[in-house]
């Protein structure tokens, strides 16, 4: 069957999917830089290094009990869940594992220590304290602040506290932990947006990182909740209830809408200087979301009751907000591939139906379907890998973020699609295959650059609109071999413009 036809169309001449036969290995692929890698474990390992300091404090809150394993074994259950709704998010184009990982160790480790420090002996001891035990300042805060919420007024008029000691127990929760928090679990979307772009196209990345970090971030928080429950109480059900099953996704929410999206958004544009713009509007979103969860108690009347209808009229739909809009980023990503595999379509790569196909969840679930029958999944998913970030690769260099990389990737990962679909057209069809490597485009006027010059059409073509941009790192025009890797093919002074081939059945037909 060809790749542009549904898995229940008539096969084509060859081994019918049912029957034994053996497949051949599959084909050895690109290997990009292995600098990332080692620098992530390098990282990996210093955090895990970090991890003894986050130990010693949980053993100053709750000495050598068992109450620390315990909350951490409760703990385990709502950041299974929200890793789990994470990885289902970022199937369409996955970060590196490296960096999930560095992000829910930077999270659950680096982030908690250095709140920790910066609230215990810089926040507190220089600003809020001086601030809070002036009686004329803090006499007129609350008088700004007590209107607004009523338990702040309780406990002055009811519990006899000072207007000092009421604003502290106000500070910590509404105003130093929505700060601290957040500017430190921002941290792995900042080192990703800055250094490590090639991995960091848009806000569904944005908000898959930030949400690793804060689900970090939560975990270990979780596990000092629900000790300081037990310890207290002997049970941390209702904790675990409030924390782990109607509220898990609450730090996720908090980091990855605000900070995430908009450094995902930002980085759309072609400057890193839009950090400038994004990192700030993030944060004060992200800070606004957190102090508004943990100010409901000074606010919201009727006790635990109030609070659940707090919930229901103001979380719920921002937790559904948040869906829909994550919904909405996926249908504009998947619409964004479709756009950029068509214009290697254009080039003879593959045909429009591949494109489609891989440019929906439902056509690689045929895809998939299709190669597991034929013992080829590992190579579909690979392939489905490669051209997602073929896509991705050719959006950042239109936008003009990178000025040579792109061309250098894009020359390795057209070599391996040329690879896996010759490989997977021939298993498939039970003998070798030839399969068209694409053809050249033409090359671009002379002193142009990669954000301004812009291809001729080749002769009798109509022009695409989408010829602009950058040059292409092709395979020869006949359709032979692999795309060079590096640099791309520089055309010789006065070059008329290549014809274009005719159309071979391999360019066209798929498999």
């Amino acid at each position: 069957m060809t790749l542009a036809q549904p898995p229940h169309m008539p096969q084509q001449p060859g081994p019918h999917p049912g029957q034994q036969r053996s497949v051949p290995p599959m084909p050895q692929l690109s290997k990009p830089s292995s600098s990332g890698l080692v620098l992530g474990i390098v990282g990996i390992a210093l955090l895990a290094l970090a991890s003894v300091f986050v130990f010693l404090f949980f053993m100053l809150q709750f000495g050598l009990s068992p109450i620390v394993p315990i909350a951490g074994l409760l703990g385990l259950f709502p950041l299974a869940f929200v890793v789990w709704g994470l990885l289902g998010l970022d199937r369409w184009e996955p970060e590196p594992r490296i960096a999930l990982w560095l992000s829910v160790l930077w999270g659950g480790i680096m982030a908690v220590l250095l709140t920790l420090l910066l609230n215990e002996f810089v926040l507190q001891p220089l600003v809020a304290i001086p601030i809070l035990s002036t009686p004329v300042i803090a006499d007129a805060i609350y008088g700004v602040l007590a209107p607004a919420f009523p338990a702040l007024r309780d406990l002055v008029d009811v519990n006899g506290a000072s207007t000092g000691e009421a604003l502290f127990q106000f500070y910590g929760p509404v105003i130093q932990a929505p700060f601290t928090e957040e500017l430190w679990k921002s941290i792995p979307v900042v080192v990703m947006f800055l250094f490590v772009r090639r991995h960091f196209d848009g806000p569904i990345d944005g908000f898959v990182i930030a949400g690793f970090s804060a689900a970090g971030f939560a975990y270990t928080e979780n596990i000092l909740y629900f000790g300081r429950e037990l310890m207290a109480a002997g049970d941390a059900s209702f904790v675990f209830f409030l924390r782990g099953i109607m509220s898990p996704f609450a730090h996720v929410i908090f980091t990855a809408v605000g900070v995430g999206l908009a450094m995902g958004f930002a980085a759309r544009r072609s400057s890193r200087l839009w950090i400038l713009v994004a990192l700030p509007v993030g944060l004060g979103l992200s800070m606004f979301l957190h102090g508004l969860w943990n100010s409901a108690s000074f606010w919201v009347p009727n006790g635990m009751l109030g609070f659940f209808i707090y919930y229901g009229v103001v979380q719920v739909p921002i937790c559904i907000g948040a869906l829909l809009l994550v919904v909405l980023l996926r249908r504009f990503e998947a619409r964004l591939t479709r756009l950029r595999l068509d214009e290697y379509a254009e080039a003879g790569w593959f045909s429009h139906d591949e494109s489609r196909l891989l440019a929906s969840s439902d056509g690689r679930l045929s895809l998939a379907q299709w190669a597991r029958a034929r013992g080829l999944g590992r190579a579909m998913q690979a392939y489905i890998r490669i051209t997602t970030r073929l896509a991705a690769n050719r959006q950042r260099a239109i936008i003009g973020r990178e000025k040579l990389r792109p061309v250098a990737d894009e020359a390795r990962l057209l070599g391996d699609v040329s690879t896996l679909r010759s490989y997977m057209a021939s298993v498939g069809a039970g003998a070798p295959v030839q399969v068209g490597a694409g053809q050249r485009l033409p090359e671009p006027a002379q002193g142009s650059t990669p954000q301004s010059q812009r291809f001729a059409p080749a002769p009798g073509a109509p022009t695409q609109p989408w010829q602009q941009g950058w040059q292409y790192a092709m395979a020869s025009s006949q359709g032979q071999g692999r795309p060079q890797q590096g640099a791309p093919q520089q055309a010789a002074p006065q070059q008329p413009a290549p014809q274009q081939r005719p159309q071979q059945q391999g360019d066209r037909q798929g498999w």
